[in-house]
C-alpha cells in the first residue's frame, strides 16, 4: 500500500498504520482504503486508531471526511457503551465525560441546558478531576443516563449497590 512518500506492505493491518499513512487514507482514502480503519475502530472504539484518526479529524478538518470519521468513532464507543465493558477489547482505564457525551452525540451546550449551565460551564466541570456525586448524577441525566454506584471488595464476589436515602 502506497501512502504518499510512505511505503507499507499490503498486508499491514489498520492498527499497525503510522498517523501519516491514517491521514493519507483519511484525506485521498477511497471506501475500499476505509474499510479497515473502520473495522478495526469498530472493534476497540477507545483503541489506537480511533484516537488517532479523532486527533487527526480535530488537527486539519477535511471536507466531509472529518465530520463522517468523527461520527463513526462516537457511534462505535456509544455502541460500545451500550454494550457493557465485555465489549470493550481494550477498555480505557477511565471513561471520561466528554467521551460519553461525544458518544450519545451531544454538544456541552445541549448537555447544559438541563443543568442550567452554559457551553463554558460544561466544559470547565467535563475537565474537572473531581466531582460532587451529585453533580455527577445530573450530568449523567442530562446525557439520558441513569447513574448507578457499585462496591465491590476483593474478598469477596458478593456486589454492594448504594441506594439513596
Amino acid at each position: 500500500m502506497r501512502h504518499r512518500h510512505l511505503d507499507y506492505p499490503i498486508d499491514t493491518p489498520a492498527a499497525m498504520l503510522g498517523p501519516a499513512a491514517v491521514d493519507d487514507l483519511l484525506d485521498r482514502g477511497d471506501l475500499d482504503d476505509w474499510a479497515p480503519l473502520a473495522r478495526t475502530v469498530a472493534a476497540d472504539p477507545w483503541g489506537p486508531l480511533a484516537g488517532t484518526i479523532l486527533r487527526l479529524c480535530e488537527a486539519h478538518p477535511m471536507y466531509g471526511t472529518s465530520r463522517l470519521w468523527t461520527a463513526y468513532v462516537a457511534t462505535c464507543r456509544a455502541r460500545a457503551l451500550g454494550g457493557g465493558a465485555a465489549s470493550w477489547p481494550s477498555r480505557p482505564p477511565v471513561v471520561t465525560l466528554t467521551d460519553v457525551r461525544t458518544a450519545r452525540g451531544l454538544s456541552q451546550a445541549a448537555v447544559g441546558r438541563p443543568l442550567e449551565m452554559n457551553q463554558s460551564e460544561v466544559s470547565r466541570l467535563e475537565r474537572r478531576g473531581d466531582l460532587r456525586l451529585s453533580t455527577l448524577r445530573g450530568y449523567v441525566e442530562a446525557v439520558g443516563g441513569r447513574l448507578r454506584l457499585v462496591m465491590t471488595w476483593p474478598d469477596s464476589p458478593r456486589t454492594g449497590r448504594a441506594r439513596r436515602g
